[in-house]
């Protein structure tokens, strides 16, 4: 009882900071909060999938109940968990911009000057989408096939 009640205390927490920190947040009908013809479901709480083109910019982030994908602006892409501890990086601290999740649906950090860095290799899946899941993981899926995940579900 005690770890469920620290656990969502935390949560709370991390909410907060979270709706804090999208105060400046694209407006509804922004091209990122629309995806084929339907608007998206904010919540923090909640699985979020996003379709391409998506783009995060330095300290944007997209969170679950869980995890929190955020492009720093170190230039690294790093998962968060809810005790906000780095889950996994892209290891592009220096090099990163923005992380683009290309019609293609690949997922890739680019440079100031548009040069790739990372990439999940994920090409040649139009369609595809990324999603930010409540079990703290990030995975980019073909349709109902996950092609790629950070590992971070716990």
């Amino acid at each position: 009882m005690r770890k469920r009640v620290t656990v969502l205390l935390a949560t709370a927490a991390l909410t907060t900071l979270t709706l804090a920190g999208q105060a400046d947040a694209a407006p509804s009908n922004h091209p990122t909060a629309i995806a084929h013809g339907r608007a998206m479901a904010e919540s923090p709480l909640a699985n979020q999938t996003r379709y391409a083109p998506f783009t995060l910019n330095h300290n944007q982030s997209v969170s679950s109940d869980t995890a929190r994908l955020v492009m720093q602006s170190d230039g690294n892409l790093v998962v968060y968990d809810e005790f906000n501890r780095a889950r996994w990086a892209s290891n592009t601290v220096g090099q990163g911009w923005t992380a683009r999740f290309q019609t293609d649906g690949n997922f890739v950090v680019y440079t100031r000057s548009n040069r790739p860095v990372w990439a999940s290799n994920t090409d040649g899946r139009p369609g595809s989408r990324l999603v930010v899941q409540d079990d703290g993981n990030v995975v980019i899926y073909d349709g109902s096939r996950a092609v790629w995940a950070t590992g971070t579900n716990h």
